[in-house]
C-alpha cells in the first residue's frame, strides 16, 4: 500500500482526502484507522498500515478486510448515514453553519466540513493534513470548548480560570473568522500527555486541539517548531458544542517528517 499521504490534496472540497478516526473504548482516544477519498467520481476507503495492531479495534462495518482497497461510485453506507437528511427540519440551519450552501451541498462536502459525527459518536472523519509553503496545515473542529468553562487546567503559560456559561458565550461571541489563536501545551493531563489548548490573543482558552492532531503537533511544540492557528468559522450555541469552532493549524514542520510519523501512528496505540 502506498503512503497514506501520497494522494494529491487540492483546495476543492471534492478532492479532499479524509482521515477516518475511531474511538478506542477503554481510553476514549480518537485513533486514525483509515483514509476515505473522493476524486469527483469514485469513493475509496483504505485502512492505515498497522491498524490490525490497535488494541480493541475490529473491522468497520462493510470493510472487513484490513488489506483491501474498497471502491464505490456511491458514498459507502457507513459514511452515508453520517450525512444529514435534507428532509430534517434543521437541515438548512446546520448546513449553513458549516459554511455550505444548503441548496447545493453534497454529502461529501458535509462530511468534509462536519466530521460526519455527533457528540458521543465513535467514528469521525477529518480533512487530511496537507502540504503548505511553511510546512503543513490541517483544518479541524476545536474539541472540549464547553469543558474549559467548567474546570481550571494548568498549561505551560499558567493556570486557566473558571468561566460561567455567560462569560464563555461572551468570549466566543467575540471571536471572528481570520482571528489568530495561540496553541499552548497543557501540563499534567493524565488522559492525554500531548493535550494542547487554543488561546485567544487576550489569553482566553477557547478549546482543545483534537487529541489525534495534538499527537502530531506535540513534537513540534516541544522542539520549538512554529505551531499557530487561525479561526475559520465560529457558530452559535444552536450548532452544538462539537461544531462551535472550525480552526486551521499552520505548522512549520517538514511535510515529509509529518508523513513519516502519520504512516506509523497506529503503532503507538
Amino acid at each position: 500500500m502506498p503512503s497514506v499521504l501520497e494522494s494529491p490534496v487540492a483546495d476543492a472540497v471534492t478532492e479532499t482526502d479524509l482521515l477516518v478516526l475511531w474511538q478506542q473504548p477503554s481510553t476514549r482516544a480518537m485513533i486514525p484507522v483509515g483514509v476515505l477519498t473522493f476524486d469527483g467520481e469514485t469513493y475509496t476507503f483504505d485502512y492505515l498500515p498497522n491498524v490490525a495492531h490497535v488494541a480493541e479495534f475490529r473491522p468497520l462495518l462493510g470493510f472487513r478486510d484490513l488489506t483491501k482497497s474498497y471502491k464505490s461510485d456511491e458514498l459507502f453506507p457507513l459514511f452515508r448515514e453520517r450525512v444529514l437528511d435534507p428532509t430534517r427540519p434543521d437541515f438548512v440551519r446546520v448546513v449553513d453553519e458549516l459554511s455550505l450552501d444548503p441548496a447545493s451541498a453534497t454529502p461529501w462536502e458535509q462530511l468534509v466540513r462536519s466530521g460526519g459525527s455527533s457528540e458521543g459518536d465513535t467514528l469521525q472523519v477529518t480533512p487530511f493534513p496537507r502540504e503548505s509553503a511553511e510546512g503543513w496545515t490541517c483544518t479541524a473542529l476545536a474539541a472540549g470548548v464547553r469543558y474549559l468553562a467548567k474546570k481550571s487546567v494548568e498549561t505551560t503559560d499558567g493556570w486557566t480560570r473558571l468561566y460561567s456559561d455567560d462569560e464563555l458565550e461572551t468570549v466566543l461571541d467575540g471571536i471572528v473568522p481570520g482571528q489568530p489563536l495561540r496553541v499552548v501545551s497543557e501540563v499534567g493531563n493524565d488522559y492525554n500527555v500531548d493535550a494542547q489548548l487554543f488561546f485567544t490573543e487576550q489569553d482566553e482558552p477557547v478549546g482543545y486541539v483534537p487529541d489525534w492532531l495534538a499527537k502530531l503537533t506535540a513534537p513540534c511544540l516541544r522542539g520549538g517548531t512554529s505551531v499557530r492557528a487561525v479561526v475559520d468559522r465560529i457558530n452559535g450555541l444552536s450548532a452544538g458544542w462539537h461544531l462551535r469552532m472550525l480552526v486551521t493549524l499552520h505548522v512549520g514542520e517538514s511535510f515529509a517528517d509529518l508523513q513519516s510519523r502519520l504512516d506509523t501512528a497506529t503503532r503507538s496505540y
